[in-house]
């Protein structure tokens, strides 16, 4: 009898979370990784993957995507699995109101690993609703949090246009009632700034998200970050990428990871929009971050660790034994590639000699995506029908 499930063979494991970066092999058995090692005998597996100039790491998670309520979303399956996502965090689309609908359509029928915040508007992220201050229940938002924390990370507000502190006032209640943490999406306009927004209304654990968007913005007329936004790293305030479909320009990133200002999490932001038009998916985004210099170490533990223990998951972002066996086979390419931004300005690019590709995903033990078929045998196996033997 084997006594592995599936063997991963010859590959670099880089694993933030353990403090591994060297060529081993990785036992599985069943939903949990079983041995890491120099070398295992591949005779004790009944499956054997060759990783040979492969990175090995943790299954990515995507702390800001959507998956419901918002009219771009996608299904989490189709746009985790194949980018070595395994877990996301569906940014506010589901209000406390609309949660157990997205709990029974799509985190109970998803293999990919579901997590969602809770919109401040009951509703959830409806395209005018958001505006909507009389649906922004605290005491009905928390309550739902704090009944299904095990689905349920925070509180999430966007979007709200009104010339007011209100929606994010409310929403740092639900927060702080509930014990969890705000999530913002808020540009700033007259009589509601950034630097307010980020001393006064934002505290330890609270996550402001897109974090190089072109209208948010981070830097001043000279190119330089504001000092506040220093300021509210030091307090705790988590600096989340978001990339999406107009939330993410190179001109606002290279200055500031240029002074130092990088993101505490690498997301997606993604749905159809952003998808299609700047292929904003894990590997896409982090090969930005590593094209403006963040190292391939440093970028896997912003997709796998930071966003792990945000999501208060001990068991997910690492690969140690006896921990959950969600892995993704990542290839770096070589070449000369086209890496797109966008914002209110239009897309633009930004050259690069290398991108991160996915060749392969596991989720809890199986193999849930394989683009080239390492985990497969030749078709020269495939056994004759059995109608040969029929005279």
């Amino acid at each position: 009898m084997k006594m592995y499930d599936v063997l991963l063979k010859n590959g670099t494991l880089i694993d933030p979370g353990n403090n591994i970066n060297s060529r081993s092999d990785i036992a599985i058995s069943s939903t949990k990784i079983a041995k890491i090692s120099k070398s295992i005998d591949e005779s004790t597996s009944k499956l054997t993957i060759d990783a040979r100039d492969l990175i090995i790491c943790p299954g990515l998670i995507d702390i800001h995507a959507h998956s419901f309520g918002y009219w771009n979303a996608i299904f989490p399956d189709e746009m985790c699995l194949p980018y070595g996502t395994t877990t996301m965090l569906d940014a506010g689309g589901p209000g406390w109101k609309t949660f157990d609908i997205m709990k029974d359509n799509v985190i109970r029928k998803s293999i990919t690993r579901v997590f969602t915040l809770l919109n401040i508007v009951g509703s959830g992220m409806i395209m005018d609703g958001e505006q909507n201050v009389s649906d922004m229940d605290v005491e009905a938002t928390a309550e739902k949090i704090k009944e299904r924390k095990d689905m349920i990370a925070g509180v999430k507000v966007a979007h709200f246009e009104a010339n007011s502190w209100e929606a994010i006032k409310r929403g740092k209640s639900a927060a702080e009632k509930s014990g969890t943490f705000m999530m913002v999406d808020q540009n700033p306009i007259s009589g509601r700034n950034m630097e307010e927004l980020l001393d006064k209304y934002m505290s330890s654990g609270d996550i402001l998200t897109h974090v190089y968007a072109w209208g948010k913005p981070i830097l001043d007329k000279n190119k330089k970050v504001y000092e506040y936004f220093f300021d509210a790293r030091k307090k705790g305030i988590i600096f989340d990428l978001g990339h999406g479909a107009g939330s993410f320009s190179f001109s606002m990133a290279k200055p500031a990871i240029d002074q130092g200002f990088l993101p505490d999490t690498i997301s997606t932001d993604h749905h159809r929009e952003s998808l299609l038009s700047n292929h904003s998916n894990m590997p896409n985004c982090m090969s930005k971050m590593m094209a403006l210099g963040i190292s391939l170490e440093d970028v896997i533990k912003k997709s796998t660790l930071f966003p792990s223990e945000i999501l208060n998951r001990p068991d997910l972002g690492h690969i140690g034994e006896g921990s959950e066996a969600d892995v993704a086979i990542l290839k770096i390419k070589q070449g000369n590639f086209g890496l797109i931004d966008n914002g209110l300005t239009g897309n633009r690019k930004l050259m690069s000699s290398e991108i991160i590709e996915n060749q392969l995903t596991i989720k809890s033990g199986k193999v849930v995506w394989d683009k080239e078929g390492i985990s497969f045998e030749g078709y020269e196996s495939t056994p004759k029908p059995s109608y040969y033997d029929i005279e």
